[in-house]
C-alpha cells in the first residue's frame, strides 16, 4: 500500500490572514495523524499570500502538536542558504523529534523573480555542489554537528534535473505533478533507472504531489475550481479570497473552464477523483502520495484529507505492489 502524505502550502486566505495560516496549518498536521497519514509536510514559499517562509519553524511547532507522524519540509530552497545551516537546523530537529523529520530540498523559485533576487547571495556554489556539501554534513563526514541519526532526505523537482540529482545521490524523489498539466512518466523511468544506493536509500523511492479539489458537494467543487482559476492573482490583494468571497465571486462570474485531461489538479466529487488517481498512479506506480489543496475553509480541507485517504487502497490495487 501507498503511503501517503499531508502536503500544506501554508496559503494566506482573507478571514483567517497570515496567523491564522500558520497555526491553521500545525492543526491539519493534528488531523493528518488522526486520519493516519504517514508524514505532514510544509512548502516554504516566499510572499505575502505564502505564510511559510521558514518551513523549518513550522516543523517544529508541527512535531510539537504531534506524536507520531513524520514531519518535515516538501521543499527547502537550497540554493538560498548555507547548507551548513540547513544541515544544523534539522540535525537540531532530529534530536528533539527523532526518527519523526524529513528534509525535502528543492531549487524553487517558490517565489516572485523580485523576492528571489533578494533570496540569493553572490558567489553560491551550484546546487549540485550544495547537496553534496549537506550530505556530507548530514552523514558526519564533516564532524561539525552534534551525534544525531539524520533526518530522512527527499529531493522534490519537476522535471528531468531534479529526478537525476536524486538518483545521483541515492536519494527518494518527489515528483511536483501539480506542476504538469500531463503525466510524465519518463521522469519517474529516468530516476528509477539510475538511481545509485547511497546511505539515504538503497533503492529508489519515488513520490508523487499533487493537487486536489475534492468535495462531497459539487457546489463545493465549482467554488473549489474557481478558487484555483483565481489563483494568487484575483485582485492584487495580500490574501487569497476566502470561503464566503468565493461564494460571492462565483455568484458574479463566469464558471471557470474544466479540462478532463488536465492532471495538474484532480477536481471533482469523490468518484470523480478516485478515477483520475487511479489513473495517476497507474501511470507512476508511487510508493507514496503527497496530498495538497487549495481550500479557505479549514473543515472541508480536512475533509478533502479525509476522503483521499479513503480512496488510496482502491488507487493503489493499480499501482505496484
Amino acid at each position: 500500500m501507498m503511503e501517503l502524505t499531508a502536503f500544506d502550502q501554508v496559503l494566506v486566505y482573507g478571514g483567517t490572514g497570515p496567523a491564522g495560516a500558520a497555526r491553521e496549518s500545525v492543526q491539519l498536521a493534528v488531523a493528518a495523524e488522526r486520519l493516519g497519514y504517514h508524514r505532514f509536510w510544509a512548502a516554504e514559499h516566499h510572499g505575502t499570500t505564502s505564510g511559510c517562509g521558514s518551513p523549518e519553524i513550522l516543523v517544529a511547532a508541527a512535531a510539537a502538536a504531534t506524536g507520531t507522524i513524520r514531519v518535515g519540509t516538501a521543499s527547502v530552497l537550497l540554493p538560498h542558504y548555507a547548507p551548513l545551516k540547513v544541515a544544523t537546523t534539522f540535525n537540531l530537529l532530529e534530536r528533539l523529534h527523532p526518527g519523526r523529520i524529513d528534509l525535502g530540498i528543492g531549487r524553487g523559485p517558490g517565489a516572485a523573480e523580485r523576492v528571489t533576487r533578494l533570496l540569493a547571495r553572490e558567489g553560491e556554489a551550484p546546487y549540485h555542489e550544495k547537496i553534496e556539501q549537506l550530505l556530507a554534513h548530514l552523514t558526519a563526514e564533516t564532524d561539525l554537528l552534534p551525534d544525531s541519526t539524520p533526518p530522512q532526505l527527499w529531493l522534490t523537482g519537476a522535471g528531468a534535473g531534479g529526478a537525476h540529482l536524486a538518483a545521483r545521490y541515492g536519494l527518494p524523489f518527489c515528483l511536483a505533478q501539480f506542476a504538469h498539466g500531463v503525466l510524465r512518466p519518463k521522469l519517474v523511468e529516468l530516476y528509477r533507472e539510475n538511481f545509485c544506493p547511497g546511505p539515504f536509500g538503497a533503492v529508489p523511492r519515488v513520490g508523487v504531489a499533487v493537487r486536489v479539489a475534492c468535495a462531497d458537494d459539487p457546489g463545493d467543487v465549482r467554488l473549489l475550481r474557481a478558487g484555483l482559476a483565481l489563483g494568487t492573482t484575483w485582485t492584487g490583494r495580500r490574501t487569497l479570497p476566502s470561503w464566503d468571497e468565493l461564494h460571492a465571486l462565483a455568484a458574479t462570474a463566469s464558471p471557470p473552464g474544466e479540462d478532463p485531461d488536465d492532471m495538474s489538479v484532480l477536481a471533482g466529487v469523490p468518484t470523480e477523483v478516485a478515477e483520475r488517481l487511479a489513473v495517476l498512479t497507474a501511470g507512476y506506480a508511487p510508493d507514496e502520495l503527497a496530498i495538497t489543496t487549495l481550500c479557505p475553509d479549514l473543515d472541508l480541507r480536512i475533509r478533502t484529507f479525509e476522503l483521499l485517504r479513503a480512496m488510496v487502497p482502491t488507487a493503489a490495487a493499480v499501482g505496484r505492489p
